[in-house]
């Protein structure tokens, strides 16, 4: 494996790592004040904020999975750059978060600036 591939592996591990850490929301939800500043009151948001965990993680296995699959490498960036975008996107639409989104939005810039070095190393 070249320099190159070997970058490009480990930057995919990283992110999916990134990607993978919401993930325990889904399984111990009481996490999401720890990790994003806020609780959740009623079922109903519980359910989405785990769903939204599950995806996240879904995304995580992506990334994991193509860093070894270059193959699928052009469809797990492009769904890890939209999930990223998607956020900080609507990140910027609403002011006066909490300290701990404006850290998951400086993550995600840092990821997103992470995979476009691994969609180029290929």
């Amino acid at each position: 494996m070249d320099i190159k591939a070997l970058a490009a592996t480990l930057i995919l591990l990283t992110v999916g790592v990134v990607n993978l850490i919401p993930g325990v929301v889904a399984l111990l939800p009481d996490r999401m004040v720890a990790l994003y500043g806020v609780g959740v009151d009623g079922a109903p948001m519980v359910l989405l904020m785990r769903h939204r965990a599950v995806l996240l993680a879904c995304v995580g296995l992506g990334l994991g999975v193509a860093a070894f699959v270059p193959a699928l490498r052009p469809p797990a960036l492009a769904f890890a750059a939209l999930s990223k975008l998607s956020f900080l996107a609507l990140y910027l639409m609403m002011p006066g978060l909490t300290a701990e989104l404006r850290r998951v939005a400086a993550v995600d810039v840092v990821a997103l600036v992470l995979l476009a070095v691994a969609a180029i190393l290929g």
